[in-house]
């Protein structure tokens, strides 16, 4: 009796309302849009002023995941050229030498040793015509010809902008339309949109020159999330398990996805500013 009555809920407990399955988004106005990874299809244009313009194309489904995770890579690459000057480089032995003293108790050594034999007089002429050199050689002792100027870096160039996403689809109603086919869309997004199935010689001979170039890139994509829209990315991979809890037609009933977007090109300071809304 007592378990009975610990399982009857309280009379102002709330009701749980399952989201409605009204279409393949059944928690979007439900749960903060800022959960959600929006993907969308968009197209690169120039206006009079020959300024490029963005738009997000209408005529392409939107795809909504959860963001479980993420992160942006911003890379540039420097280097110092003047190293290559360095006379470490040139003669690394020599250097070495000077720099720890070994090339000046070397030299002293063999002095020692032929300073008895039929070579003396020619080794107290030798030392006597190299004494600049050894006190060269002893006044740069622990020191180095490094500088702030053979280290400067130099400014290379600098690589596209790269997320790392990783993605969620549940199914509430049905998996095809929440889960199946959203992965599908982001895979086709993916590839080519089209790849001629027939030689370059055979597309030439039906086609003319258009054939060289038969084939369609895959589209850009622009990507919103967090109340920012990075665009135009490129979809570089998406990796999606194929075994996982299914329906009884086969369809996926969740998924998690990694996902990985490059910007098409570089990005200035101007692009960091206008993705943050400056």
């Amino acid at each position: 009796m007592g378990n009975d009555l610990a399982k009857v809920p309280a009379a102002n407990a709330p009701v749980a309302v399952q989201p409605e399955q009204m279409n393949a988004d059944p928690f979007w106005g439900s749960v903060s849009k800022h959960k959600f990874a929006e993907f969308n299809v968009c197209t690169t244009s120039l206006d009079e002023n020959n300024n490029e313009v963005i738009a997000i194309d209408t005529n392409q489904p939107t795809i909504r995941a959860f963001l479980v995770d993420g992160d942006k890579t911003m890379e540039s690459q420097w280097q110092t050229p003047f190293e290559n000057s360095n006379p470490e480089l040139k003669m690394p032995m020599l250097v070495a030498g000077l720099q720890t003293g070994q090339t000046l108790d070397a030299m002293g050594r063999m002095a020692d040793k032929a300073q008895n034999t039929i070579l003396g007089g020619a080794v107290k002429a030798a030392r006597e015509l190299l004494s600049p050199f050894s006190q060269f050689a002893e006044s740069v002792k622990g020191k180095t010809n490094l500088n702030k100027v053979n280290t400067t870096q130099v400014f290379l160039s600098t690589a596209s902008v790269r997320l790392n996403l990783s993605l969620f689809f549940i199914a509430l109603g049905n998996a095809k339309i929440e889960v199946e086919e959203k992965i599908m869309q982001l895979e086709s997004w993916t590839v080519p949109k089209f790849l001629s199935d027939q030689s370059v010689l055979t597309d030439v001979i039906e086609q003319g020159s258009a054939g060289l170039f038969s084939g369609i890139i895959p589209p850009y994509i622009s990507l919103t999330t967090h109340g920012k829209t990075y665009w135009p990315f490129i979809i570089e991979s998406v990796s999606a398990p194929i075994v996982t809890p299914i329906d009884e037609h086969g369809n996926r009933l969740n998924l998690a996805v990694n996902l990985s977007m490059v910007s098409r090109t570089a990005w200035d300071a101007a692009d960091v500013r206008k993705l943050y809304g400056n």
